[in-house]
């Protein structure tokens, strides 16, 4: 059973000396930065494909999401358990009231859904950390989307040590979500996969005319 919004003590995000440090820290463009179990990790801008994942993905949720969700690919989740760790997902669904409010870190108990497509370059924070992570952080859902071999992982019914359940599929097939969102379906027929040599190639531009 997962649980609902209302289900779960709201907390107030802490902010440590870490945390405080790389919010002053001067970031280079193209980089992601995240905090988890004390270390700092930056990550380069998404591939073009692992972008279109996203956009697609998006697509679909929002017209299904109720009036008082949305989707957001910019929201950040603080960890509820010290004042430094923050992950930094490719999609969250949330109260859209949170959109009114200042800030830039999620209260990870405002978290209904997290996403995160898996990065080639460091695909173990995806697959092993973050489930870990968001499990122990109480996010209802953590949807994982790899691809590597054109799979989705959904965890569900979040532990201490970890999700309880989860459901598998491949590229092509219809995952139904659960809990609050069980009405909800996302078809992953138009998902692409990654090339073998995917990473380090920068888009191409067009060959001058002659």
């Amino acid at each position: 059973m997962t649980a609902t919004l209302e289900d779960r003590p709201a907390t107030e995000v802490r902010h440590g000396e870490l945390r405080a440090w790389v919010e002053h820290l001067d970031v280079p463009k193209g980089l992601r930065i995240e905090i988890i179990r004390g270390t700092i990790m930056m990550s380069p801008t998404p591939s073009f494909k692992h972008g279109a994942i996203v956009r697609r993905l998006y697509d679909q949720l929002a017209p299904q999401l109720a009036e008082d969700m949305v989707a957001q690919p910019v929201y950040s989740i603080a960890a509820p358990d010290n004042g430094d760790d923050f992950c930094w997902p490719d999609l969250v669904v949330v109260p859209a009231a949170i959109e009114e409010e200042e800030g830039w870190l999620l209260s990870a108990d405002t978290v209904e859904l997290v996403v995160e497509v898996v990065s080639p370059n460091n695909p173990a924070n995806d697959t092993v950390v973050k489930p870990e992570e968001y499990a122990r952080w109480s996010v209802p859902m953590y949807l994982m989307i790899d691809p590597r071999n054109g799979t989705v992982r959904l965890h569900w019914d979040p532990a201490p040590d970890g999700y309880r359940t989860r459901t598998d599929i491949a590229f092509g097939e219809t995952l139904t979500l659960q809990g609050p969102l069980k009405d909800i379906e996302i078809d992953t027929s138009d998902f692409p996969t990654y090339e073998k040599k995917e990473r380090g190639s920068a888009a191409k531009p067009p060959k001058p005319e002659s």
